[in-house]
């Protein structure tokens, strides 16, 4: 391009034209903000929101541009207004530069981001919504150089060089989609190029800025004292040299790392074919699709069930004709009463999870809605119930609801609140639980058959039960005190365990006493009377005899505790009597240790 002077164009033809073109330029700006939002929104990619962020930017700086035109016109006899048009040009080129700078220095600084994208219709929409934009961009940025050209205006040139760093900003998503879509990831060298490409726009405005400033003649403009001829030369040398290194800068990058818009320009008509037969070919392979070997794939034509895929690869007309559910009939699925599970938690774990755990933080999650019940004694409980289930009709798994899962889930709260409510609390969280298992398998097969939603329910587990968090002290002094209460009855009824065999068997034990002592009297008093009449009878016969015993007997009685000496028969005196016994006895033992003290 050739050197223009820098002096404004006269007139309001000028002026009413870059500021038409500024409208014009705002509005595909802001067209090209929208669209590339809206494009991220139906994809999620970050890679469409920096885009947009960056056309953003351009926004802005279109918006400065058409602030600088109108104070060069408004205030054109000032001379600081006269360069407006110039110093935006510089400071573009300066945000340009440096934020190219920062593009390069984040690709070797931040770590991959974690980028996916799957072959579907938003990826194809995609596709051909940032294929518009580039056309949007690159024709825009041809405009908006023409019209600076045109009306000599720097600032118009370098709004058009950024918005053709904006092109190639979405070229570079362009061609990360379209990877992207065969699964191939080039987001880190995708950017790394485009902050190269920013780069040498960049450097190329600097240099057309500085060119159109014309340093030596502002400071020969702005300077209060004269400056001597030979100091102007020198400047003057210098700068010129200064503009030409940056302009072999420019040149070397232009040669090395660019190619001209003028060739995309005059191939548009190819270019546009070529990417439309792209976005057709995208949209057919939205077609194709892979089942895995845990999956059944339910495909659909029109909204109808033509066929049943197994695993392997398959095709279906593309979005809206025809599609497919992918069922995972192999699996065992689970659902959760109470509590969630946090599958993607990569934090730190608690040390336990008890059940007085409030669950605020760690793998899993309460849902007092559905943890909180009723029991038969009209007591609440808090528990965790999981159910296993088994897909066994994909068709009506997909169809015959919108949401199988979540309605199973219902559907399990709703019978474990219903089984609950005829236990009381204390069987429930003891000797019940496997009961209320059974109850609730049974219930819940009955209810999985009644409902048509095509699965098999494999078990149920009580993974918790106990009492609400919030009434855990109460709970625990009431069941201290049962404890207590517990261990009195079971310290009484210990006690009454030993005395009353006690008390039985020494009653027994009396009982029998007596029974022996009344059978050892009766037989004694037998004898005796046996003995008696023996006696009677025998001493009736020896008369005599009985009458010797009978005065030997009362002999015996009279001198009880006295020596008896007895003579014989023919002597006048037959019985003498000497000292008692007892007496004879301290005597004999009074000599005795005499003895035996000598």
């Amino acid at each position: 391009m050739e050197e223009k002077s820098n002096q404004p164009e006269s007139g309001s033809v000028r002026f009413k034209a870059l500021v038409n073109a500024s409208f014009l330029a705002i509005g595909a700006d802001i067209f090209l903000v929208l669209l590339k939002y809206f494009l991220s929104r139906i994809t999620g990619s970050a890679v469409l929101v920096a885009d947009a962020l960056h056309s953003g930017g351009d926004l802005a700086i279109t918006l400065t541009v058409l602030i600088s035109i109108i104070v060069n016109h408004s205030f054109k006899k000032n001379k600081w207004a006269k360069h407006a048009e110039g110093i935006v040009a510089l400071l573009i080129s300066f945000v340009l530069i440096f934020g190219s700078f920062k593009v390069i220095f984040d690709v070797f600084v931040k770590e991959d981001p974690r980028y996916s994208l799957t072959s579907g219709i938003p990826l194809v929409i995609a596709f051909l919504g940032i294929s518009i934009a580039c056309a949007i961009a690159i024709k825009m940025s041809h405009f908006k150089r023409k019209i600076g050209e045109k009306h000599n205006s720097i600032a118009f040139i370098a709004e058009g060089m950024h918005t053709y760093s904006d092109f190639f900003t979405s070229l570079g998503v362009w061609l990360t989609l379209f990877l992207g879509y065969f699964s191939i990831h080039i987001e880190k060298a995708m950017t790394f190029i485009v902050g190269i490409f920013i780069l040498r726009i960049g450097i190329n405005m600097f240099v057309k800025a500085i060119s159109f400033l014309n340093l030596p003649e502002l400071l020969k403009s702005y300077s209060k004292k004269k400056l001597s001829e030979k100091a102007q030369r020198n400047i003057k040398r210098i700068w010129e040299r200064f503009v030409q290194v940056f302009k072999k800068i420019g040149s070397t990058v232009t040669q090395k790392i660019f190619f001209p818009d003028d060739w995309i320009l005059k191939n548009k008509k190819k270019l546009i074919l070529s990417n439309i037969f792209l976005v057709i070919i995208l949209y057919i392979g939205t077609g194709f699709y892979n089942i895995l070997p845990y999956q059944t794939g339910v495909k659909l034509l029109f909204g109808e069930v033509v066929d049943m895929n197994p695993p392997g690869l398959h095709f279906h007309l593309p979005k809206p004709f025809g599609n497919v559910i992918k069922v995972d009939t192999q699996v065992i699925a689970r659902v959760e009463s109470g509590f969630r599970t946090n599958w993607n938690y990569e934090g730190a774990e608690p040390e336990a999870y008890l059940w007085e755990f409030t669950h605020t933080e760690g793998r899993f999650s309460k849902a007092p809605e559905e943890a909180i019940a009723l029991t038969g004694d009209e007591n609440l409980v808090d528990t965790n119930f999981i159910c296993y289930y088994r897909i066994i009709d994909p068709v009506k798994y997909a169809l015959n609801c919108e949401n199988s899962h979540e309605i199973i889930r219902s559907l399990f709260c709703y019978e474990i609140h219903t089984v609950l409510a005829h236990y009381n609390l204390d069987a429930l969280l003891t000797s019940e639980r496997g009961t209320i298992q059974k109850e609730l398998i049974r219930n819940m097969k009955k209810a999985a058959q009644r409902m048509l939603i095509g699965v098999k329910i494999l078990n149920v587990y009580m993974r918790e039960a106990h009492p609400p968090i919030e009434v855990v002290p109460e709970y625990r002094a009431v069941a201290s005190a049962r404890e207590q209460k517990n261990e009195i009855v079971h310290k009484a009824n210990a006690y009454a365990n030993d005395l009353l065999p006690r008390s039985r068997g020494k009653a027994e034990t009396e009982i029998l006493e007596s029974y022996a002592f009344s059978v050892e009297r009766i037989d004694i008093a037998k004898g005796e009377t046996k003995s008696f009449l023996f006696k009677n009878r025998n001493f009736g016969k020896y008369k005599r005899v009985n009458k010797i015993r009978l005065w030997w007997e009362t002999v015996e009685k009279t001198f009880k505790d006295k020596f008896i000496y007895i003579l014989p028969t023919k002597t006048k005196r037959r019985i003498y009597s000497s000292e008692t016994k007892n007496k004879i006895k301290d005597i004999k033992s009074e000599k005795y240790e005499n003895n035996w003290g000598e």
